[in-house]
């Protein structure tokens, strides 16, 4: 992937906080807003150039503590949409659609709901599943921390993820930027994840796409099928293969053009 420091632009909301994003593609065609992944950065935009190249403009958030953003405490997912309306009111977006990819799911939906005027669809491809759901719960193999602080998951966002990078090594963007702020965003995501949302899927009225493959083993399966369920206008389509193939990303974003 390539890195674009450049294309990252930082926007001041109005209570001074930080909202890092990048803005992508024909600046008056219509808006995808994407949602990061754990490990990610906004700083490329060669990922979209399927929807770019087809005059779609992909402008990508940077959530509390990734890269550039103020690492700011949300207490729920739902308060996501409340941090995001500042920017989206200073673009003037009056209507756009949404695309979460793996951890960025629960931040999509979070959008849609909170957003429900502007937000066109919503396209979640290999999706975080919706953990406060009690059934999906159940599914979920992985350890949840809901009580944990944010301090203790920083602690356990680096020794998950990062143990073997010390101080100067050469790292990719995604790791960069998942390790700023000594890794407060992907705490705040491990945090978030488990706890209650402060709304429900079945709160999302938009119509959602969702891509998962059956042997994902970072998302089960099933949990992507419970989640599913959970929606009024969802549509899961089924693939062989891991988490996050690239191959299969290329494609569903071609199925987003229509």
């Amino acid at each position: 992937m390539t890195d674009n420091p450049d294309a990252v632009i930082e926007f001041r909301r109005p209570d001074g906080q930080i909202l890092a994003y990048a803005d992508y593609g024909d600046p008056h065609g219509f808006p995808v807003l994407v949602q990061h992944g754990l490990i990610a950065s906004i700083g490329d935009g060669s990922l979209f150039r399927r929807l770019t190249a087809h005059g779609r403009r992909v402008i990508c958030l940077a959530r509390p503590g990734y890269g550039r953003s103020t690492p700011a405490a949300l207490p729920n997912l739902a308060a996501w949409a409340r941090w995001v309306h500042p920017l989206l009111d200073y673009l003037q977006l009056e209507s756009f659609d949404l695309l979460g990819l793996s951890s960025g799911a629960p931040y999509a939906y979070a959008l849609a709901w909170g957003c429900a005027q502007q937000a066109r669809a919503v396209h979640i491809f290999s999706g975080m599943p919706a953990l406060d759901d009690p059934a999906v719960r159940a599914a979920w193999p992985y350890p949840l921390t809901p009580e944990a602080d944010l301090p203790e998951l920083q602690a356990l966002a680096r020794e998950l993820f990062f143990s073997g990078i010390a101080p100067g090594d050469p790292v990719s963007a995604d790791v960069r930027d998942a390790m700023a702020n000594d890794c407060f965003g992907v705490a705040l995501d491990l945090q978030l994840r488990a706890r209650s949302w402060g709304f429900s899927l079945a709160e999302v009225r938009q119509p959602v796409r969702l891509s998962h493959c059956r042997t994902d083993d970072s998302v089960p399966f099933r949990t992507a099928e419970l989640s599913a369920a959970l929606l009024p206008n969802a549509r899961l389509e089924i693939h062989t293969g891991g988490h996050f193939s690239a191959a299969l990303l290329d494609d569903f974003l071609a199925g987003m053009l229509g």
